[in-house]
C-alpha cells in the first residue's frame, strides 16, 4: 500500500482512502493515467463517430438534393405550370375545410370540445364532417354534418353516405 498526495490540499494519503484525514474531501486519490487515456480514447471514438455520421447524412442530402434539381429540370414548362395549378387548388381546398371547420366549431355549444373525427372534401366542394363534442346536457356526442360552400348545412344522406372524396383529416392541425 503506496502513499500518494491528496489532489485537493497536496498531504500525503494512502492510495485506498476514501476521505483525505486532513481536508475531509472524498476519493482524495487522483485518477490514474491509464484510466484518464482511456476516458479520453474512448470520448475520442465517440467524437470521431459523430462527425462520421454527420458527414454521411451531409453527402446524403446533398444526392438527395441533386436527383430534384435533375428531376426539377426535366419537367416541361407543362408539366410545371400544371404542378404549381394542382398545389394552388390544394391550397385553396385546404383553406376552404379550415374555414368551414371552424365555423362549424364556433356554433357548437362548446367550441372548446370540438374534436374532429373524420373530414371528407366530395368533388362538389361539399365538406363531410364526423366530429364529437359536448352537447347543452354536458353530454358528449358524435355528430355528421355536411357543409356546402356557401357554409350552409346540407342533407348529409344526399352529399355525404355511401359516397367518397378527398381526406381531409390533416386539416385538425390548422383548428
Amino acid at each position: 500500500m503506496g502513499m500518494v498526495k491528496c489532489r485537493e490540499c497536496g498531504k500525503e494519503v494512502s492510495e485506498q482512502a476514501k476521505i483525505c484525514p486532513q481536508c475531509g474531501i472524498e476519493k482524495p486519490v487522483p485518477p490514474s493515467k491509464a484510466g484518464q487515456y482511456l476516458k479520453l480514447g474512448f470520448g475520442a471514438v465517440i467524437v470521431a463517430g459523430m462527425v462520421q455520421c454527420i458527414n454521411k447524412q451531409d453527402a446524403q442530402k446533398a444526392i438527395a438534393e441533386t436527383e430534384l434539381r435533375r428531376v426539377e429540370s426535366s419537367k416541361t414548362p407543362e408539366q410545371r405550370a400544371k404542378e404549381i395549378a394542382e398545389n394552388e387548388k390544394a391550397e385553396a381546398d385546404f383553406q376552404s375545410v379550415v374555414s368551414r371547420l371552424r365555423a362549424l366549431r364556433a356554433l357548437g355549444k362548446n367550441p372548446a370540445s370540438f374534436e374532429l373525427v373524420e373530414a371528407t372534401l366530395m368533388k362538389d366542394d361539399t365538406v363531410c364532417v364526423v366530429y364529437r363534442g359536448t352537447n347543452s346536457f354536458n353530454a358528449v356526442v358524435t355528430e355528421s354534418k355536411a357543409i356546402a360552400k356557401n357554409l350552409r348545412v346540407v342533407e348529409w344522406n344526399r352529399f355525404c353516405a355511401g359516397k367518397s372524396g378527398k381526406d381531409m383529416m390533416y386539416a385538425r392541425r390548422a383548428l
